[in-house]
């Protein structure tokens, strides 16, 4: 089942509907926007987007990869120049209108909960969870956990912040972000961490795979000097290895 995307948020043809004030002028795509365009954004997203594909071909994917959720369509450019076949989902109907228009031809994107997605158990090989995790408190992440392993057959690929040379780094200077004021927030996005960065070890992550019936197999740093970012990958049916 494909759900369409409609309503007046749609984005048609890679413009913004006409509102009487912008009519005729042409919609930035997110992901090629000026922030995207400058180089530290720039080498961020190759290093992620290497670390990514590593995972990908490394464990021979099979099929076309779940990207849950998939935003305005990170990295779909990338995935289609290296021939990885995706599919996506997304909750926000006009982020999903976003990623419909990301590259042509459009992969399939759903609008859907990450919760309570439309998949039949085990339809995907692969699933990439991209900086998502994180950002929510437990219980949530032992739920969309449980979902997405639900929807694998064999691995899922979770984001998540660790120990870096930067951040050890803040941590020597006392550096701290102040906690995010989330009171005003009243759609989904008031789950969204209030701490700035929460970092996460093995240890959790190999408990927190477990409760899902998933198994650490090989831990991905993007870039130890330079990044936070691990990725996890989490297998099915075996123990851990790596």
């Amino acid at each position: 089942m494909f759900f369409g995307f409609q309503g007046q948020d749609a984005v048609v043809g890679g413009r913004m509907p006409n509102t009487g004030t912008t009519e005729g002028v042409k919609a930035v795509h997110p992901c090629r926007g000026p922030r995207q365009r400058r180089l530290g954004r720039r080498m961020n997203n190759w290093l992620v987007y290497r670390t990514i594909r590593k995972a990908i071909r490394e464990n021979g994917a099979e099929g076309p990869v779940l990207m849950a959720p998939c935003g305005y369509g990170w990295f779909f450019e990338k995935f289609k120049r290296d021939g990885i076949p995706i599919v996506g989902i997304d909750i926000d109907p006009k982020t999903v209108g976003w990623a419909r228009t990301a590259v042509v031809p459009a992969p399939p994107v759903f609008e859907g909960n990450v919760l309570e997605m439309p998949f039949k158990d085990g339809e995907f090989d692969f699933v990439v969870n991209n900086r998502f995790q994180l950002h929510f408190d437990q219980d949530f992440r032992a739920k969309a956990l449980k979902e997405l392993a639900r929807v694998a057959r064999r691995h899922v690929l979770v984001h998540y912040d660790t120990m870096s040379v930067r951040q050890f780094l803040r941590k020597l200077r006392g550096v701290r972000k102040p906690v995010r004021d989330t009171a005003h927030i009243k759609t989904w996005r008031k789950t969204l961490r209030k701490e700035r960065k929460r970092l996460f070890d093995r240890e959790q992550m190999v408990a927190e795979g477990a409760a899902a019936g998933l198994h650490v197999k090989k831990l991905y740093p993007v870039c130890f000097a330079l990044s936070d970012r691990t990725y996890c990958l989490y297998e099915k049916g075996s123990t851990a290895r790596g």
